[in-house]
C-alpha cells in the first residue's frame, strides 16, 4: 500500500494519504504534507520537538495535528524529516508527538513551495475495509 498520493488540483496541492491504522494514517498524512514543501528525505534528526492534539473526532484530530506540524515548521523554522507519535488515545481523539529534523536550508532540503494553511475544503477521514484514507487540500 502506498503511503499517500497526490490528486490533480489547479492551484493548491491535494492528497490523500493512507494507513493500515489510524496512527498510520496521521504519520502518512503529515509525510504528505511535508512533502509538498521540501524532500523529507533530505532532513537529518538532530533537533526535537514535541506537539499535541485534540478534536471531537478523528478528522478535527488529524486536522489539528497537521496544523500543530505547520506551526512548529513555520515558528520553530526547522524540517522535520521523521515522526514518531508517543502517545494516540483514539477515544478521546487526543495525542502526542515528536517532530525529529533540524534547521531549514534552502539548498540542502530542495524547499519547493510554502503552504498557507491546512484548509476542510476536500477534508476527510475514513476507514474502508482495512485501511484508513484521509483527504487533504493545503492551500499554497
Amino acid at each position: 500500500m502506498d503511503k499517500y498520493l497526490f490528486l490533480e488540483h489547479t492551484a493548491d496541492a491535494l492528497f490523500q494519504a493512507f494507513g493500515e491504522n489510524f496512527e498510520e494514517l496521521l504519520l502518512n498524512s503529515a509525510e504528505a504534507m511535508l512533502s509538498v514543501i521540501y524532500d523529507v528525505a533530505s532532513v537529518e534528526t538532530k533537533k526535537s520537538v514535541k506537539v499535541n492534539a485534540s478534536g471531537d473526532n478523528k478528522e478535527e484530530l488529524l486536522h489539528n495535528f497537521l496544523e500543530a506540524v505547520h506551526l512548529e515548521l513555520e515558528l520553530k523554522e526547522m524540517v522535520f524529516g521523521k515522526i514518531e507519535i508517543t502517545h494516540l488515545d483514539e477515544a478521546k481523539n487526543t495525542l502526542e508527538a515528536e517532530l525529529h529534523g533540524e534547521k531549514m536550508d534552502r539548498k540542502k532540503h530542495n524547499l519547493k513551495t510554502e503552504i498557507k494553511a491546512v484548509t476542510w475544503h476536500s477534508f476527510f477521514v475514513r476507514k474502508e475495509e482495512n485501511k484508513w484514507i484521509s483527504q487533504v487540500l493545503v492551500d499554497i
